[in-house]
């Protein structure tokens, strides 16, 4: 993270040598026939590990289990004495990744490699911020996920007599499902990693608050999904979390639509020199960014329905009448017609569509 007057004045509000790392990371499953694998080219949770060993937290400090070692009991067992190492005024970091599941009475896992669903439902996430109280003796945990049903993790820290103070940010709302792209985490990874454009008001730094919103708004244009952001306690949502890099351009930052190979791909602007535009696709490797001119980008326009509209939601190949209740980032929450508020849900785009009526 690169030095400047700004940031200097603003130090960083984490110390790589108090910093507690926990990621569980699973892409594959021991009951593959209900939790698919997803692809393991270029890991995401492996390149939050080494970016935590480079800013120089210690390796005795990070545990990473992956995959076939993300068992419940490891899990569980790992966390414990993991936590327990810990001193007074600590930070910890805890971030999962893999699939997320959610029972018919509300109950919320992450599922771990040895999950079935039934007798073992995965790592349980009201259990996170419970461990955390009785095994941490540091003061702040910041809890991440990118799965479905993640933002159940928002609401887990949400109780008044929490010990220790919180910050989450997940890839979705507690009642969404999430997609199986690496958009979320690639979100937390630019702002870690200082890139210009997270940098909301160009102060040269980036705050705990504008990673949340910068995370949101790609979500919202690239999986049109809601992610969540909760602070608990007292952790203060404009921790400086990176010094922010010089934008060499305005346009830097830019979400658009890009023309290759015959279609259209949503991408953002993460570089500029003159005319030519560097580029990156959402759910594709960085090998893959390309420069390119602005022939071939575009806007996105998504249609817009007002609070209190009368429209039409697709759920399973049928079109059902629906009221729009809510807007935020250009994705709805609809309430449908005749069926309960349990049914209550935020759509995408190509789902909602003017009642023909």
């Amino acid at each position: 993270m690169g030095a400047n007057s700004v940031a200097q004045q603003r130090p960083l509000g984490w110390k790589p040598e108090r910093i507690w790392v926990f990621v569980a990371g699973t892409l594959e499953w021991q009951h593959a026939e209900s939790y698919p694998p997803f692809p393991k080219q270029n890991r995401r949770d492996a390149a939050l590990i080494a970016f935590f060993q480079a800013q120089g937290v210690p390796s005795a400090q990070v545990v990473y289990l992956q995959d076939q070692r993300a068992t419940t009991r490891n899990i569980q067992q790992s966390l414990e004495a993991h936590l327990a190492a810990a001193s007074a005024g600590d930070l910890l970091v805890l971030y999962f990744c893999g699939h997320g599941d959610k029972s018919d009475d509300g109950v919320a896992a992450f599922v771990s490699y040895d999950a079935d669903g039934a007798h073992n439902p995965g790592w349980l996430v009201n259990a996170i911020p419970a461990t955390i109280e009785r095994c941490f003796a540091g003061s702040h945990a910041l809890l991440v996920a990118d799965c479905c049903y993640s933002g159940c993790l928002a609401d887990a820290i949400t109780p008044p007599d929490r010990r220790v103070a919180y910050a989450c940010l997940t890839s979705s709302l507690a009642s969404e499902s999430s997609t199986g792209n690496w958009t979320f985490t690639e979100g937390l990874l630019a702002g870690l990693r200082g890139q210009a454009f997270v940098d909301a008001d160009g102060n040269a730094v980036i705050t705990l608050r504008e990673l949340a919103a910068q995370i949101a708004e790609s979500m919202a244009f690239a999986e049109e999904q809601l992610a969540s952001f909760a602070t608990a306690g007292d952790f203060d949502p404009d921790l400086v979390i990176a010094a922010a890099r010089p934008r060499p351009d305005p346009r830097v930052g830019q979400r658009v639509e890009v023309h290759a190979d015959g279609g259209w791909y949503r991408a953002q602007i993460i570089d500029a020199r003159g005319e030519q535009l560097k580029v990156h696709y959402y759910g594709y490797e960085e090998s893959d960014d390309e420069w390119l001119t602005v022939e071939r980008i575009r806007e996105v326009v998504r249609p817009l329905y007002p609070i209190g509209s009368v429209v039409e939601v697709k759920w399973k190949r049928s079109w059902y009448p629906a009221t729009v209740l809510d807007v935020q980032n250009g994705i709805h929450h609809i309430q449908y017609k005749d069926y309960g508020p349990e049914w209550n849900e935020w759509v995408a785009s190509k789902r909602i569509r003017l009642n023909a009526n």
